[in-house]
């Protein structure tokens, strides 16, 4: 191309390359320059609401977090979320602002998505820390395959079957919790446990039906099939209680109220309108909250082997609390929201190693 144009009159050389330089001239101004200071006001913008979100959020993530600790790491004061009917009115206080100091922490975070900011929206590197930190609390608090998989290992070895490989165990273990949930379902109970004995011998054999045909082996006989019961039924009765992305995202509406001021468009309702929630009659209200509950009514963190595996759970919400903690403190801000004696704490846990509990 150079050639060709070395080849042209040096006037209409000199014509040519100004008007190349014009119209370039013209992109930087109209488009690229545009797009930079566009897209530098939206980032900005997105910090801005960030840090007035910043302070709240900290809290009510620092609250969670000193909760979480008390129970895993203080020996004996978990014992508020054991079922009693004697409940002290400080053991249910306890009770009751756990609860809420998770309501709380997604409200905050609702609140603030609900206002587009950066954390979700930004690609820089910082705010992609600070997005997957966020995403590990809600994946801590929701996932659970694991758990499905060490169901679909437990039968396997009571029953002597084989044929789960790396390609079909994902698509077994969830046909198996298939089985099962349908069953509690139907009979309105949260553990295979709590049934009658002739439906968990129902239970067993529509398992035991399931599994035979997803791994392609012959049908168990009859005395393979019942000898093994009441271990089978203890393997198909760890507790579970997870909460959903969605059911978070609802729990966050539910916390959140819209207000009328220059800082933020929302606020978390406090403690005293959370507590009356707690005594409403309003089935849509209760809904979230029996589905906020499950994750630590009659919750003894005591239990080893993997019968309730919410043990696991909130211990695996408290490391990804840790964390974020850490990338909310490294994020930037003025000033550090969180006291000296919480991050270093947060930091202690935050990259601890942790051991597979399923391993």
């Amino acid at each position: 191309m150079w050639n060709w144009i070395a080849t042209l009159d040096v006037k209409i050389q000199a014509a040519l390359i100004a008007s190349i330089v014009t119209l370039l001239g013209i992109f930087i101004k109209d488009y690229a320059l545009t797009f930079f200071f566009s897209r530098r006001k939206e980032i900005l913008k997105q910090k801005d609401i960030f840090k007035k979100y910043a302070e709240p959020l900290a809290k009510s993530l620092e609250s969670f977090f000193w909760r979480l600790n008390e129970i895993y790491y203080i020996p004996g004061r978990a014992h508020f979320l054991k079922s009693s009917k004697s409940k002290t009115i400080f053991e249910e206080y306890k009770y009751i602002s756990t609860l809420y100091r998770l309501a709380s922490f997604l409200g905050w975070v609702r609140a603030l998505r609900r206002e587009q900011s950066f954390i979700h929206h930004s690609n820089e590197s910082t705010h992609s820390s600070l997005t997957k930190a966020l995403s590990n609390i809600e994946s801590a608090l929701a996932d659970g395959p694991h758990v499905e998989n060490e169901r679909l290992k437990r039968l396997c070895e009571l029953w002597l079957l084989e044929g789960v490989t790396k390609d079909n165990q994902i698509e077994v273990a969830v046909g198996l919790n298939t089985v099962l949930k349908r069953t509690l379902h139907l009979n309105n109970i949260d553990l295979a446990s709590e049934l009658n004995k002739e439906k968990k011998k129902k239970l067993c054999e529509e398992c035991a039906i399931f599994l035979c045909k997803a791994l392609n082996v012959p049908m168990l006989d009859h005395d393979g099939l019942h000898e093994k019961e009441d271990e089978v039924i203890r393997s198909l009765s760890i507790r579970e209680a997870w909460l959903y992305r969605d059911w978070q995202t609802g729990i966050g509406d539910m916390m959140i109220s819209k207000i009328d001021s220059d800082v933020r468009k929302f606020d978390v309702i406090g403690f005293r309108d959370f507590e009356q929630m707690l005594l409403s009659d309003d089935l849509s209200i209760k809904l979230w909250i029996e589905r906020l509950e499950r994750v630590f009514n009659n919750l003894d963190i005591e239990i080893q082997d993997m019968q309730d595996v919410r043990v696991q759970q909130l211990k695996a919400t408290f490391q990804a609390v840790s964390k974020l903690i850490v990338m909310i403190n490294d994020s930037g801000l003025e000033f550090s929201p969180f006291s000296t004696d919480t991050l270093e704490l947060a930091k202690k846990h935050a990259f601890k190693k942790t051991k597979n509990c399923f391993n």
